[in-house]
């Protein structure tokens, strides 16, 4: 079974992008609209949950919160292309962000992140069977 990986950027290219790359080995869902971000959420509870910080609805930050209350055992990284982690630092404290990680993001680092959030996922599994 592949893991539920979701995606929240308003820049509807690094979706695709995101979907053509990882497609094949993750349950991919992608929106680019807060609407859209809120009922796939709902939906799908994702183990790996990913959020540009910079969006026209709402700051990353602010719907990661949202995302850890609705699933609160996911993995959630922030994708920023200006802010620095001492930006996030409340945020990283508080568990609402896991993984930080430049925007454009890298293909490989992504990879490495989603491996990651994989194996926290294994491990809640194993501590929850």
């Amino acid at each position: 079974m592949k893991i539920p990986v979701f995606y929240f950027d308003d820049e509807v290219i690094l979706l695709d992008s995101f979907r053509d790359t990882f497609g094949d080995e993750y349950d991919v869902q992608t929106a680019s609209s807060l609407a859209d971000a809120r009922r796939l959420l709902s939906e799908c509870r994702p183990d790996v949950i990913i959020s540009d910080l910079s969006m026209p609805e709402i700051s990353g930050t602010n719907f990661l919160r949202e995302a850890a209350r609705v699933c609160p055992h996911s993995f959630r990284i922030l994708l920023t292309g200006y802010a620095r982690v001492g930006d996030v630092i409340e945020e990283i404290g508080e568990g609402v962000v896991q993984f930080f990680m430049p925007k454009p993001w890298e293909e490989n680092q992504m990879r490495k992140a989603l491996e990651l959030g994989a194996l926290k996922r294994k491990g809640r599994k194993g501590q929850e069977g």
